[in-house]
């Protein structure tokens, strides 16, 4: 792919709308990562989000850097970089296996939410994204950041329109949804708010460390790289901050949903909640189509018969995987052990660039 212009801030922000395509996702868009990480610890999902903001931004500037300085083109020769050769071979099938086990979720996410908003057998909806990621990952990376890039703004600013709105039409019920955490039994995916936030990176992390590197491998400056690891992570955790606010703002109301965002759609404008089920679909697209292209691509180039059978054999069986649980409970139980794969890869980051200052 032809390297980016060292001084333009337009490349830079098409870069970080991509970013924010990635990682709006199942359960961004949906409302559940917001709910498992974020708002079961009630006040102290500002505090996550603090602690959020500041390892995705480190993550992904440094993520971008090391595959631009090191030429890291494949998920392998990042985590061999990062973690050696042993650890970081083992990582690199597990993170394999794990993308295809966020796909599941993903698939799982469309099906909940076509059916939540439109009676939809689960099943069905699942297939129809399915369908759709197979025939986005046939253009390759270039058209894959060229959708990322044009989908990720419009769908952050749709999000932040409704839960904006359904936070300003009950923030004077912000304390009591607080309390109403404090003391309902939530789906968390950890009881201790401090880990939270690290294990909501660690859970980005197998994803971002397949991705990011051959995105910065494209840059030609640290500069943009910078920009990038700014606009990025922050638009995203002020989004999250938003939902996770109107989210509290409406315990009661999305507590036991699926899909809470739509149901806040819903309250806001019962017509608007079923066509936001489209914008949340569209979430979701953006995430699992390059998750599953980093896993496509490492055993087999793009323009190889091998890769077309890779991208519909893997696909197959992630939609397999969506039929397995509820959306909820299958988030719960996948995500979470990823986070904890993740920090592995966090803590290998940090050591990596400690040594790398000693060094200088």
């Amino acid at each position: 792919m032809k390297a980016l212009a060292p001084y333009s801030w337009l490349p830079s922000l098409r870069i970080s709308a991509a970013y924010l395509a990635l990682v709006v996702g199942s359960g961004f868009a949906t409302g559940q990562e917001a709910m498992q990480f974020f708002v079961a610890h009630g006040w102290q999902s500002f505090s996550i989000a603090f602690i959020t903001l500041l390892l995705l931004g480190y993550t992904a500037q440094a993520l971008m850097r090391a595959g631009r300085r090191h030429n890291l083109r494949t998920n392998e020769s990042v985590f061999r970089y990062y973690c050696g050769h042993h650890l970081g071979t083992a990582l690199t099938w597990y993170t394999m296996i794990m993308i295809i086990a966020v796909a599941a979720v993903m698939f799982g996410g469309v099906g909940a939410t076509l059916s939540q908003a439109y009676g939809i057998p689960e099943e069905i909806g699942a297939a129809a994204i399915a369908l759709l990621v197979v025939a986005t990952l046939l253009l390759g990376l270039r058209g894959i950041l060229g959708l990322l890039g044009f989908m990720g703004p419009i769908l952050i600013v749709l999000t932040i329109a409704i839960t904006g709105t359904a936070l300003f039409q009950n923030h004077d019920h912000l304390n009591l949804g607080i309390s109403r955490a404090d003391t309902t039994t939530v789906l968390t995916a950890t009881p201790y708010w401090f880990f939270s936030g690290f294990l909501y990176v660690g859970l980005t992390l197998p994803g971002m460390a397949s991705f990011l590197p051959q995105v910065g491998a494209t840059i030609n400056n640290d500069r943009a790289i910078g920009r990038v690891a700014i606009v990025g992570p922050t638009t995203a955790m002020l989004t999250m901050l938003l939902v996770s606010a109107s989210l509290l703002a409406n315990f009661d109301l999305v507590n036991k949903e699926q899909v809470p965002i739509m149901a806040l759609a819903s309250s806001v404008m019962p017509t608007y909640g079923s066509i936001f089920a489209v914008v949340i679909v569209l979430g979701i697209f953006t995430t699992v189509t390059p998750l599953l292209w980093s896993v496509c691509s490492r055993f087999s180039d793009e323009a190889e018969p091998a890769y077309r059978f890779i991208v519909v054999s893997l696909t197959s069986i992630a939609f397999l995987g969506a039929t397995v649980l509820p959306f909820g409970e299958l988030l719960n139980l996948i995500y979470p052990s990823i986070g904890y794969v993740g920090l592995s890869i966090l803590a290998c980051m940090i050591l990596t660039d400690i040594r790398a200052l000693v060094a200088r």
